[in-house]
């Protein structure tokens, strides 16, 4: 789930138990609309609002799908409808399937080849498969308009949050987001805006009755809704008091401004917080409400401050809760706490290698230990099979005499003198063949340049 679903379902999750609609959500839930959309005609304004909905789940999912689907609850939240009357919900999907939005020249010429389809046309439909099943909305849409919506060439910002009771609002609220940066829109003459508007009784053709029925009526709520301080201005047909044209201005500073200070989410930064601290939806909200105080920076510090007191050993609970402590009042990590931090770390990771230094040498000398013995005692059986079986007996003999053979019996729970029947065992045998091995060296060393005194009879292998 992508950014903008994602947010709309926390918003969802928080605000509709409380009785409370999409029109309080921020205005940054939305997504970069084509320009091209603009152009849809001959559909209510529930339709309309549908499409939206529709075309915000599948903007914020990156890639190309086969089928889209939200569960029942959001879509509806979304539609900024409560209405449980599935047949109305049907009729609106109905609606939409059979509408379409047509491809002319312009909007078809080869980008790579630079190859002029200016005669060319297509009409490609606004919706395809739709199902109302398992607790969820499902549908489908062509994969030419999915890159469209995913991959506008011109587009605008439509904010989710802007729900209008008017169609006349909605078309006009539509029709100038093209030029919404700029402030001001091109002239039109009144029969464009009659054809926009779907103002197709002749009374409209008396502008009088078109301003006050439709055009007055659109700039109202698009005022109360969008805040957008919108004018009309109008110009006469040259020679006569005859209205020809007419153009609409905005205050872009309000607009600048409240973008400026919504909480526009970004995938990392709100991941996160959700997997990362684990804020819940409460927190979230708080934060999206005081984004003009909790900007991005802020944001970041407080993340950096928890993380250093988390790796101090100072965060004790929740670090969540510790995050949103930060976050309200400022906490920041200076640049000599990160000096302090860096050097402390350095130190553990210094004291860290050292433990492992020593342990791996540690490791070595007993391995080396280890096979030093089992190669004594190696050499050690190798003279003890060469010896006579009384001089056995007898090396046998003085081995269980020996103190550290108690030790090893009293370890087998055994007796001394049990020891020879228990050569076998891996403990006792490498035990005796080093104890042979020791004899054989000292018996060598005490013997040098006079044969009489080898304690055996035969030539004994040195150690």
């Amino acid at each position: 789930m992508d950014d903008g679903q994602q947010l709309a379902l926390l918003l969802f999750e928080n605000l509709a138990p409380q009785g409370k609609s999409v029109t309080e959500a921020p205005t940054s839930l939305g997504f970069q609309r084509s320009n091209a959309f603009v152009r849809i005609v001959d559909l209510s304004l529930a339709a309309r609002r549908l499409l939206d909905v529709a075309y915000f789940i599948v903007a914020t999912d990156p890639e190309i799908q086969k089928i889209y689907r939200v569960d029942a609850g959001l879509f509806k939240w979304l539609l900024s409808t409560t209405t449980e009357n599935r047949a109305h919900l049907k009729k609106l999907i109905r609606e939409a399937q059979r509408g379409a939005i047509e491809i002319n020249g312009p909007d078809i010429i080869d980008a790579d080849t630079g190859e002029d389809h200016s005669k060319d046309w297509g009409s490609v439909p606004l919706m395809g498969p739709a199902f109302l099943a398992g607790g969820e909305f499902v549908f489908e849409l062509a994969e030419r308009l999915q890159i469209a919506i995913k991959n506008p060439k011109h587009s605008h910002f439509l904010s989710m949050r802007y729900v209008f009771k008017s169609i006349f609002s909605k078309i006009l609220y539509d029709q100038l987001q093209p030029f919404i940066e700029e402030g001001i829109t091109p002239w039109f003459d009144l029969e464009t805006l009659r054809v926009w508007l779907q103002c197709e009784k002749k009374t409209y053709n008396v502008f009088k009755y078109f301003r006050s029925k439709a055009l007055d009526v659109a700039i109202d709520e698009i005022n109360e809704v969008a805040k957008l301080g919108l004018e009309l201005i109008t110009q006469n047909v040259p020679g006569s008091k005859k209205i020809g044209q007419v153009r609409f201005k905005w205050d872009t500073s309000k607009k600048a401004t409240e973008q400026n200070v919504e909480f526009i989410v970004l995938r990392k930064t709100y991941e996160t917080l959700k997997s990362e601290f684990a804020l819940n939806g409460s927190e979230i909200e708080e934060i999206i409400k005081n984004r003009d105080i909790f900007t991005d920076e802020r944001i970041n510090s407080a993340m950096e401050y928890t993380r250093h007191q988390v790796k101090a050993g100072k965060v004790k609970l929740r670090a969540g809760g510790y995050f949103m402590k930060a976050l309200r009042e400022d906490f920041r990590l200076g640049s000599l706490d990160k000096e302090i931090h860096e050097r402390n770390a350095a130190a553990i990771a210094q004291g860290k290698q050292g433990t492992a230094n020593k342990t791996a040498r540690e490791q070595k000398s007993d391995q080396e230990t280890t096979a030093k013995q089992l190669k004594q005692a190696a050499l050690g059986w190798d003279a003890f099979e060469l010896l006579e079986d009384d001089n056995k007996a007898a090396i046998v003999r003085e081995y269980c005499s020996q103190q550290t053979s108690e030790f090893l019996a009293r370890r087998l729970d055994i007796e001394p003198s049990e020891l020879p029947n228990h050569l076998t065992n891996p403990i006792v045998h490498t035990s005796f063949g080093s104890f042979v091995a020791l004899k054989v060296q000292k018996a060598n060393k005490a013997a040098k340049g006079d044969s009489s005194m080898n304690l055996f009879e035969k030539k004994i292998p040195k150690a």
